[in-house]
C-alpha cells in the first residue's frame, strides 16, 4: 500500500514537472472589433468542390499586377495544405497566366523531373510518380502532392502548359537522389540523349560526375567546405555549360523554349551550390539570398509569361517585418520588386500532423497557444481567404498589425505580425496528415510515439518510477525467501 501511495505521489510530481516544462503562454482572445472586421473580408472556399473559375476570382482582385505569387505553408506534411494550394495553382495558372512553378529543391532535379515527363511513354499513373521522386524532398512525396505533380503533368498537353522548376541550390535532395552523386549521372545521361559535350568542354558522365560529386555530397552547414576539390567543381561546372550551349540548337527543336531556358540556368545553380557549401554559420541566410535572386531570375529568363508562382515554408516566403529572424527569400523578394510580389499564408485551426524530426504523429497544440491561429478561427468558418492588404491599418492595436505567436511547424510559434509578413492568409479549421509517405499500419505506430515524444518526461519519470518499484519488490522478494531459509 505504502509503495503504492508513494507511486501516485511520484506520478503526480512527474505531472506537474512535466507541465511545468511544457506550459506555453495563451494568447489573448480577438477583440470583438478585430473578428467583425475579419468576417466582413473573409471568403468561404470549399477546398474539396471541384475547382472554377468562379469559385477562385478573388484572387484576381488581390494578385492583381504581380508577377511573383508565393504559397506557404506553416506545417510540412499535411493533407489539406497541398490540395489548398493547388487550387490556388490553378487559378493562377489558368486565369491569370501564371506559367512557371517552382518548389525547393534545386533546378537539376526539378529540370530532371520535367525531361522525364516529355520523354517518358510509361502510364500516366507511374510517370506522375516517377516524376515526383525525381524533383521532390522525401517529405513531399505523398498521395496529396502527387496531385500537383499530376497537375503539371496533365497541363503539358494544354496550349499554355505550366513548367516545373525550382528556385533553391540543394542539388540532388529529392526521394531518388538523396543528395548522392546519382543526380549527375541522370543529368549526363539526359544531355547524351542530345549530343555530346564539344572537345573543348573536357566534360563527358565520368568527369562530371567525379567532378561535382563533392558538390552534391557537401554536408549541410559544413565549415570544411570544399576545400581542394572547389576549383575543380567550378572547371567542371565551366565544362558543363559548354555542353549545354553545344547541345542548345537539338534542345530548341525537341522542347519547349523555358526546357532550354531552365537547362541554361543550371551551371549558375551549381555555382550556388558551391558558394552554399561551407557556410556554417550563414548557410540559411545565404541559401536565402541565393533562393530570392533565383527566383527573380526564373521570372525574367524562364516565364514566358513573366509571371512564376512560389510555393515554400512560411519560414522562406514570410517578409520577417520585425526583422528579428534570419532574412527569408520572401524578404529578399519584397525588397527588389515591392508590390509585384503576393504572398499567401495557409494556417490551421487544429487537428494532427506527421513531424519528421523525430518522425512521429503528433496533436496540434490547442489553438489559444497561438494568437495568430486564434485570430483567424474566431471568423467562424471552415475554410476561407482573406486579402490583408484591405484591412483597417488605422488601428496600431488590431490583430494583424501586432505579432503574435504563429505555428512553426507543428509543436513550435514563432511571432508574427500577420497583415505585414503576408499579404493574404488561407485559414484551414483542420489538418492531419499526408498519406502515402507512411503506410496506414506504421502511421498507427508513430501515432504512439508521438504520444511519448510530446510527454517524455512524464514518460521517463514513470518508467523509471515502475523500475524502481520492481526492483524493490524483487529485493523484498529475494530477502523474504532468505528469512524463511533461516535455521529458527
Amino acid at each position: 500500500m505504502r509503495s503504492v501511495k508513494r507511486l501516485g505521489l511520484i506520478l503526480v510530481a512527474a505531472a506537474g514537472a512535466e507541465l511545468a516544462i511544457w506550459i506555453v503562454p495563451l494568447s489573448s482572445a480577438p477583440r470583438q472589433v478585430d473578428r467583425a472586421q475579419l468576417v466582413k473580408a473573409a471568403v468561404p472556399i470549399d477546398f474539396g468542390a471541384p475547382y472554377t473559375a468562379n469559385f477562385f476570382a478573388f484572387l484576381n482582385d488581390a494578385v492583381g499586377q504581380a508577377s511573383i505569387v508565393e504559397l506557404g505553408e506553416s506545417i510540412h506534411v499535411t493533407a489539406e495544405f497541398p490540395r489548398a494550394r493547388l487550387r490556388l495553382v490553378q487559378h493562377l495558372h489558368e486565369a491569370l497566366g501564371f506559367d512557371v512553378l517552382a518548389l525547393e529543391g534545386s533546378l537539376t532535379q526539378a529540370w530532371l523531373a520535367q525531361e522525364y515527363l516529355y520523354r517518358s511513354d510509361e502510364p500516366v499513373e507511374r510517370r506522375v510518380e516517377r516524376a515526383q521522386e525525381l524533383a521532390w524532398f522525401k517529405l513531399w512525396n505523398t498521395t496529396e502532392m502527387r496531385e500537383l505533380m499530376a497537375y503539371v503533368e496533365a497541363s503539358r498537353r494544354t496550349a499554355k502548359p505550366l513548367y516545373l522548376s525550382s528556385f533553391d541550390v540543394q542539388t540532388g535532395a529529392s526521394a531518388e537522389f538523396g543528395m548522392g552523386p546519382s543526380v549527375v549521372e541522370a543529368l549526363a545521361d539526359s544531355l547524351e540523349a542530345f549530343g555530346s559535350a564539344p572537345p573543348d568542354a573536357h566534360v563527358g558522365k565520368r568527369e562530371l560526375v567525379s567532378g561535382l560529386a563533392p558538390v552534391v555530397q557537401c554536408p549541410i552547414g559544413s565549415s570544411a567546405g570544399l576545400g581542394a576539390a572547389k576549383q575543380s567543381a567550378l572547371a567542371t561546372i565551366d565544362g558543363l555549360q559548354r555542353w549545354i550551349d553545344n547541345i542548345a540548337p537539338t534542345v530548341t527543336r525537341e522542347r519547349p523554349a523555358a526546357h532550354l531556358a531552365a537547362l541554361r540556368l543550371i551551371p549558375d545553380n551549381l555555382r550556388d551550390h558551391v558558394t552554399l557549401c561551407g557556410q556554417a554559420s550563414t548557410w540559411q541566410r545565404t541559401r536565402d539570398e541565393l533562393n530570392a535572386e533565383n527566383a527573380l531570375v526564373l521570372r525574367d529568363q524562364v516565364s514566358t509569361a513573366h509571371k512564376i508562382i512560389l510555393w515554400a515554408h512560411h519560414s522562406h516566403v514570410s517578409y520577417n517585418s520585425t526583422g528579428d529572424r534570419t532574412p527569408s527569400m520572401g524578404q529578399h523578394i519584397r525588397e527588389s520588386v515591392g508590390r509585384s510580389v503576393y504572398t499567401i499564408g495557409l494556417f490551421a485551426g487544429g487537428g494532427h500532423f506527421l513531424d519528421v524530426a523525430p518522425l512521429s504523429v503528433h496533436d496540434l497544440p490547442a489553438i489559444n497557444k497561438v494568437g495568430v491561429e486564434r485570430l483567424l478561427a474566431s471568423v467562424g468558418q471552415p475554410s476561407y481567404f482573406i486579402n490583408l492588404l484591405t484591412l483597417p491599418t488605422d488601428d496600431a492595436s488590431a490583430g494583424w498589425l501586432v505579432p503574435q505567436g504563429s505555428r512553426m511547424e507543428g509543436r513550435w510559434t514563432r511571432s508574427t505580425v500577420l497583415a505585414r509578413d503576408f499579404d493574404g492568409a488561407i485559414y484551414l479549421q483542420r489538418v492531419s496528415p499526408g498519406t502515402g509517405m507512411v503506410g496506414d499500419g506504421p502511421m498507427l505506430v508513430l501515432r504512439v510515439f508521438g504520444f511519448f515524444v510530446e510527454h517524455l518526461l512524464g514518460t521517463a519519470i514513470v518508467l523509471i518510477t515502475w523500475a524502481i518499484l520492481l526492483l524493490l519488490s524483487v529485493f523484498r522478494f529475494i530477502r523474504h525467501r532468505l528469512s524463511l531459509q533461516q535455521p529458527r
